[in-house]
């Protein structure tokens, strides 16, 4: 009766481990090295063939007219400067920043010289009409950067009059005439100064009338009664050369005066020096005689105008008067210029202010006078003699970077000294029009010698020996009547097809920036297009936002989705458009950075400036009116490409709104082209004919071939897993709730008067739970029995408990061998067994009273040979017990139920199961060749025609394993056991003499135990790779990105653990003492207990392939289990 020693899947030569990890080795190294063959190919950019655009912008330099124009008059040497110097005060002037929230320039200004700064002044408070009401612009990223500044600079906002670029006059004249409304601005700017913690405000209202000059000292009278007690200051801004203002009833009034320097000449005036040295000199000597220098501030301009003369007219003013037209410009701007034309830069020896002349490429003659160090150097140096308050830059973003090492210096010690080298500029600058983009110009530093005057120390005059540059983008594609629909995000299965019917239905044109990803996932589509005539751009491989990313993350993601390309067109993609590449106008050097990258690849960036925000999802009648709006209103920067999407989300608006949009622009007189159009490129040229060396070309083939196919068969797996295992829930819940209707329980059996049960309990080092549960037998109901205890050669005390607890009662017999497994013990226990019936148990399962008598009382139908009954987790202490608590009832129990409602019960359990012996001696005893002897034993007792019943009163509690370590061992002995049976009984599988057992237990045993298990862990994989792609996305661009993908596959989830949570409930509900207090912990075990139950199953299999044997294992015991009363 001993059975079969040698175990199902062991082979004892090793052979087979052998030739397994020969096969599993080469396999693995060969696709390794076609991964990394393949991923090599991403490593290395495609060679794109050069493309020449049309050269957007020509000047021509006037070097004889400005070279005329120098008349020296030396008269800022004629200027006085102060007698003695001030008193004692501060060591140095304080430094004072004016910024503006609207220019990227000024704000990337602010990020690196914001160190540099005791006063940042940004122009935040706007009046909202004359009644004391204000506007605050809203400036988080402004904000947040001052609050960060280590150095913590006080912050004073302005306080201006300006709306549209224009000083409203009128309205500050009403404010300040008007008593109500200057106090009710004076408490609102009080509030706010105590909400954002301001050091106070600066008041710059221009274009005042006399009345409204007369008035503002009153104004500034009362703000500083309000801020001055809070520890706040006023300041006031006021024109350097007067004008008619009250100068010393301004400083009077408020803590300080800031004189704006500036503008001597100005964009509708004549052209001419900004601030002449001469002009500056004399208008301080002015200002200082009658103002304190110690509360005042000197304004600086940073910046220059750039005029465009009158045809013939060379002094400035056009026929009949009128100004000639004058833009402001930035440093960087007029460097551009000036190198842009040849021209050579002068410094007007009178002025000491930088200028030259040049034509643009309409023939237009232009003079550009500019601010730069040098000049900001020549105002210190004649100021500080004065000590000053401080110097404010007017403004920020415009300024010559070389000024920051002049201002913050103690007074008297402005120093030139690093003046001959200018920085980098970090401004961008354009040329032409259009959205075609091409830097032509990176940041590069420029040089300039210095000539001083050996008088004053002024610089006297200055060569720029090599123009320093900042960005520089070429624009190209404006033309007139031409318009190109372009499509993000795709291809997508859903939308872009639709899109593509209705493009070659209207027969028009578009391109398509698509997604590596997506095109791997429908390659026919991107072939489809390309074959339309449509242009395919990249957008790259995941969407990332490239200037957050490591350039080698950018390479590969361009570099894979052109490769794919390749291998689907046999093409190559010269178009990019960046993701989040908001419009045709970066700003930034964060924004500027993926055309650098793209460029270098050999890519052509295509921006956009006609954007109706379909990715919101509006009506489609919406995306038309909008489309329509920019292009019927271009203003100040016409567009001509249109961004539109086909995947990202649900796109069923703009393929509704396409047809419309489609006939309302040709309605309009224009026509429909690609962008390869637009930018004057052939077919050719947007989609060249890739020449990749045939064998980079099989590799990238095979590579993306196994990544589209491992995508293909997780997205597979992950819809049947949940589609199978909803569909067993529902199945294994239908048949418990069919088998507690209509199964049938046995009368109770006599168990005064019932026949002999010999009660089997093998023990291998149990001293510490042997005696409890032969106590527990011995208080059974059932009378007639006989308590075998088979000591497999313990090592500890377990026979001594057995003989010191039960050795004076005759029906306890203890049966000692040599150790030789559970199977063995067992069978030697049948040898002796006295009873008709045979009842099993593990050491260290306790049974109630009732228990045998319910088991016993099936036997009554002569058909029966055995009966499970139902085994409770008896030690429900911490997490890992009460997982098993609730698989008990809601797994096994319930799929125990299901399985007898069918008559095909897989196991009975070891630790409370009856048997006809006649049935063991039948069938050999219990098998030695398997781990799992009960479930072996189970199914051989059906295939020999016998049934198998299930009683779920016929309780038992057992102990469960604790920890992780003990769950994980007594898991991997039941799942390699389970492996070991379903392959002994393979003949029993879709066999008809058994079809329960053989067409719906064994094979869910398969499917749901071995094959879903194995590959479960790939289908949590893909969610949780859904989850991180879902919250990357909406962290790292939440704008543009749409839930619906993440929320498909979450809701399928949450729909399987709906299913299995209620499938537990119901499992709970069948159990009348089952642990409802645990269901809770039911959705928790999903994501962790189940990942442990998939390993050991993975280990199970790996183990039986290797042919490895594996031993019946010891858990070790705590005696922690414990009986119900009325179990």
């Amino acid at each position: 009766m001993g059975g079969d020693d040698r175990h199902i899947f062991h082979d004892p030569s090793g052979r087979r481990d052998r030739r397994m990890r020969l096969v599993l080795g080469i396999t693995l190294s060969a696709l390794a090295a076609v991964v990394a063959a393949f991923l090599a190919t991403l490593a290395f950019a495609p060679r794109l063939p050069s493309v020449t655009l049309k050269d957007p912008h020509v000047l021509s330099s006037l070097h004889d007219a400005t070279a005329h124009r120098l008349k020296p008059n030396l008269a800022w040497r004629k200027v006085p400067h102060p007698a003695a110097a001030p008193g004692a005060g501060p060591a140095r002037p304080i430094s004072v920043g004016f910024y503006v929230s609207w220019d990227e320039d000024s704000r990337e200004s602010l990020r690196r010289n914001i160190d540099k700064l005791d006063v940042v002044s940004p122009q935040w408070v706007a009046l909202k009409g004359s009644a004391g009401d204000v506007v605050v612009d809203d400036d988080p990223q402004g904000v947040a950067r001052i609050a960060a500044a280590p150095n913590h600079p006080a912050v004073l906002p302005l306080v201006h009059n300006s709306a549209n670029a224009k000083f409203d006059g009128p309205l500050a004249d009403a404010l300040l005439a008007d008593p109500a409304a200057r106090r009710k601005l004076v408490a609102n700017l009080a509030d706010l100064a105590v909400k954002r913690g301001y050091g106070g405000y600066v008041f710059d209202l221009e274009n005042l009338s006399d009345k409204g000059l007369a008035n503002y000292p009153k104004l500034l009278d009362e703000a500083r009664a309000v801020l001055k007690p809070q520890g706040r200051e006023v300041w006031v801004t006021a024109p350097f050369d007067g004008q008619g203002w009250p100068l010393k009833r301004l400083q009077d009034a408020a803590d300080t005066l800031v004189l704006m320097a500036y503008d001597q000449h100005y964009a509708g005036g004549d052209p001419g020096p900004n601030a002449g040295q001469d002009w500056y000199e004399t208008e301080l000597a002015k200002d200082f005689a009658q103002l304190d220098p110690a509360r005042a501030i000197l304004a600086l301009g940073a910046y220059g105008y750039d005029w465009t003369l009158a045809q013939g007219k060379e002094g400035g003013k056009a026929a009949g008067g009128k100004p000639v037209a004058g833009d402001a410009v930035t440093f960087h701007e007029a460097m551009r210029n000036a190198q842009d034309a040849g021209a050579d830069i002068a410094m007007d020896e009178n002025a000491l202010n930088p200028t030259y002349d040049y034509v643009d490429d309409s023939g237009s003659k232009h003079r550009v006078w500019f601010l730069d160090a040098t000049t900001l150097f020549n105002q210190v140096k004649v100021t500080d003699g004065w000590r000053p308050r401080g110097y404010g830059l007017w403004r920020m973003g415009m300024e010559d970077p070389g000024v920051w090492s002049v201002l913050g210096k103690p007074y008297g010690q402005a120093s030139a000294a690093a003046l001959t080298r200018i920085p980098a500029g970090q401004s961008v600058d354009f040329d032409g029009g259009g959205e075609v983009l091409r830097v032509s110009a990176l940041p590069t530093p420029g040089k300039r010698t210095l000539t001083f005057d050996p008088d004053t120390g002024l610089i006297a005059d200055q060569s720029y020996d090599a123009i320093p540059s900042s960005y520089v983008i070429e624009r190209y594609g404006q033309k007139p009547g031409l318009v190109a629909l372009t499509f993000d995000d795709g291809p997508d299965a859903r939308w872009t097809p639709k899109i593509l019917d209705i493009l070659k239905e209207k027969r028009a044109p578009a391109t398509f920036f698509v997604i590596g990803e997506n095109m791997q996932t429908r390659p026919d589509l991107v072939k489809r297009a390309v074959a339309e005539g449509h242009d395919v751009g990249s957008h790259t491989w995941t969407h990332p936002n490239i200037g957050e990313i490591p350039i080698a993350q950018t390479d590969v993601e361009l570099n894979a989705t052109q490769r794919l390309f390749e291998v689907i067109t046999g093409r190559s993609m010269r178009l990019f458009r960046p993701p989040f590449f908001g419009d045709a106008e970066p700003s930034t050097p964060h924004e500027v950075a993926p055309l650098v990258i793209a460029q270098t690849l050999g890519y052509l960036v295509v921006g956009l400036r006609i954007d109706p925000d379909d990715w919101q999802k509006p009506p489609s009648q919406t995306i038309i009116d909008r489309t329509l709006e920019r292009l019927d209103h271009p203003g100040d920067r016409p567009g001509q490409v249109v961004l539109l999407h086909d995947a990202g989300g649900n796109r069923a608006n703009t393929v509704a709104a396409l047809p419309g949009l489609i006939d309302a622009i040709r309605a309009r007189g224009y026509r429909l082209v690609t962008v390869g159009e637009l930018a004057g490129m052939t077919p050719a040229q947007v989609m060249p004919v890739s020449d990749r060396d045939p064998v980079a070309l099989t590799l990238d083939r095979v590579g993306f071939g196994l990544f589209r196919a491992l995508k293909t068969a997780l997205t597979a797996l992950f819809l049947t897993a949940i589609a199978l295992g909803l569909a067993r829930l529902v199945f294994l819940a239908c048949l418990a709730l069919v088998h507690r209707w209509t199964a049938v329980t046995p009368q109770d059996a006599d168990s005064e008067n019932g026949p002999l049960v010999s009660v089997l309990i093998p023990c291998f080092n149990e001293e510490k739970v042997i005696a409890a549960s032969v106590a527990r037998i011995l208080e059974s109901d059932w009378k007639n029995l006989e308590v075998l205890v088979l000591d497999d050669g313990s090592s500890d005390a377990t026979a001594e408990e057995v003989r010191k607890a039960h050795g004076d009662n005759p029906r306890v017999t203890l049966l000692s061998f040599e150790n030789g497994g559970k199977a063995r013990a067992v069978n030697r226990g049948l040898a002796v067994a006295k009873g008709e019936y045979v009842v099993a148990l593990d050491a260290d399962t306790l049974f109630p009273p009732k228990t045998i008598g319910r088991l016993m009382r099936w036997f009554a139908n002569p058909t029966i040979g055995a009966v499970a009954g139902n085994a409770i987790v008896g030690n429900r202490l911490n997490i890992v017990t009460r997982w098993q608590a609730l698989e008990y009832v809601t797994a096994q129990n319930l799929e125990r139920r299901a399985l007898s409602a069918l008559g095909a019960v897989t196991v009975v359990p070891g630790a409370v199961g009856a048997w006809r012996k006649s049935v063991l001696d039948e069938l050999g005893g219990y098998p030695s060749d398997t781990l799992a002897e009960d479930q072996d034993l189970t199914i051989a007792c059906q295939r020999a025609g016998w049934k198998v019943a299930f009683d779920p009163d016929a309780r038992a509690y057992t102990e469960a394993p604790d920890t992780v370590a003990g769950l994980l061992k007594q898991r991997f002995r039941w799942s390699f056991g389970t492996l070991q049976c379903v392959w002994k009984h393979r003949a029993a599988l879709f066999n008809p003499k058994t079809p329960a057992l053989g067409f719906v237990a064994l094979p869910q045993i398969w499917l749901f135990q071995i094959l879903l298990a194995v590959a479960a862990p790939l289908v949590d994989l893909a969610v949780v790779w859904s989850l991180i792609s879902g919250v990357y996305g909406a962290i790292a661009h939440p704008v543009e990105w749409s839930p619906d993908d993440t929320i498909r596959g979450l809701l399928y989830w949450a729909v399987f653990i709906l299913v299995d949570l209620s499938a537990g409930a119901l499992g709970m509900a069948l159990e009348k003492r089952a642990p409802w207090a645990d269901l809770p912990y039911l959705p928790v075990q999903r994501f962790g207990y189940r990942q442990l139950m998939y390993y050991v199953v993975v280990k199970s299999v790996l183990t039986a392939a290797r042919g490895g044997r594996v031993g019946w294992g010891k858990l070790e015991r705590r005696a922690t289990a414990t009986v119900k009363t009325g179990g």
